[in-house]
């Protein structure tokens, strides 16, 4: 029991004139027993995450963690009629006068956005589930985003990569691909310019050790698309320690893309680009591209100066701005020297925080926990 307040409406009702989350209440703060309790759902409108900075103000919260009636003791030693808190009813208590938001914010000075709120909301939630037990939450993953539908399986592990900042997976990476697709791709009508390749087929073990089944699927990808110009992303995850590198792929005009935020090159990983090359001729061929024999290997690669990450964990996070800010200036070209819009040495702690905020709010929006 974190604190009290009253419930003032059936499901379905508005707070702050948004649809109220699914399976929660609108609910008053009046007491916060555990101020620095996480709201379960941040509010968007005073930035509020912890339980005291919503005292006196609307939140949502969820019916499951709602009891009418219960009566609890408080913190407060303050006697009401010689009646102690400790044993006041519920009745009584709501009557206890409370500092509004505008009172805290005078004497502690105005409250800056919380960075991390969805991280946080996220962690409240993890908190409630079977996820440290063991269990494990499927994400859906729509045909059109790698071009066979399956659900992405995410546990304790996974969810940890995105709360306490470590070296991200697969299964990380490929909820964000899908975060990409609904949020930017589909509203934007970008998914006619630009489409995924699933990693979990596509790295360098597979690769080595399955060349033909990575041949086959990056082939029927390409050639489903043979009509127009298109960028493909394939996150690329080497193996050897788990680094992360962004390989974009134009199969019509025969350019890759090459983006690694410890900037090695593509020579590094010989495997990689000789089946990229063979998978782009492959596509030639069944397309009935006539070449001069001289001129069958040359396909271009391009090493795009990109932002360098400064630690052994943060390729991913690098790995997903690139998609991300690719997709936002909606170019099937990648400048050597990266983006005017987003070129920098390396991405600061908050852009790679931006990365973990939306994707612990896509999971929170998706309702599978």
């Amino acid at each position: 029991m974190v604190g009290k307040g009253k419930v003032h409406n059936n499901l379905g009702e508005l707070l702050h004139t948004k649809p109220l989350p699914t399976g929660s209440l609108k609910v008053s703060v009046d007491i916060a027993l555990e101020k620095d309790a996480l709201l379960p759902h941040p509010d968007d409108v005073s930035d509020a995450t912890l339980l005291g900075d919503a005292i006196g103000s609307f939140v949502a919260w969820p019916t499951d963690l709602i009891i009418v009636g219960y009566e609890t003791p408080t913190k407060s030693k303050a006697k009401d009629k010689g009646i102690a808190r400790e044993i006041e009813s519920v009745a009584s208590q709501k009557e206890i006068p409370v500092a509004k938001k505008t009172e805290i914010s005078k004497r502690t000075g105005a409250k800056k956005k919380n960075p991390s709120k969805y991280r946080a909301c996220l962690h409240t939630y993890l908190e409630t589930t079977d996820i440290s037990d063991g269990c494990v939450r499927l994400i859906p993953m729509d045909g059109a985003i790698f071009g066979f539908e399956y659900a992405e399986p995410l546990g304790k592990e996974d969810f940890d990569q995105i709360l306490y900042h470590t070296q991200l997976s697969v299964g990380v990476i490929n909820t964000y691909m899908r975060y990409l697709y609904d949020k930017l791709m589909g509203p934007r009508g970008l998914e006619q310019r630009f489409s995924f390749l699933n990693p979990m087929k596509t790295n360098l073990t597979e690769m080595i050790r399955k060349p033909d089944e990575v041949r086959t699927y990056v082939v029927e990808r390409f050639m489903a698309d043979t009509d127009r110009e298109k960028l493909f992303f394939l996150p690329f995850n080497t193996g050897d320690g788990g680094h992360w590198l962004l390989v974009a792929i134009n199969p019509f005009k025969e350019i890759v893309y090459y983006l690694d935020s410890l900037h090695n090159d593509w020579t590094t990983y010989p495997a990689m680009k000789t089946i990229v090359d063979t998978i782009i001729q492959t596509v030639r061929a069944q397309r009935k591209i006539q070449v001069p024999k001289r001129k069958a290997n040359n396909i271009t690669w391009n090493r795009v100066e990109c932002p360098r990450q400064r630690n052994n964990i943060d390729c991913g996070y690098y790995t997903l701005r690139f998609m991300k800010e690719t997709l936002l200036m909606d170019r099937t070209d990648i400048p050597s020297d990266y983006f005017d819009e987003y070129r920098c040495a390396y991405y600061s702690k908050d852009q790679l925080d931006e990365i973990k905020e939306e994707l612990c709010q896509f999971i929170i929006e998706l309702h599978v926990l």
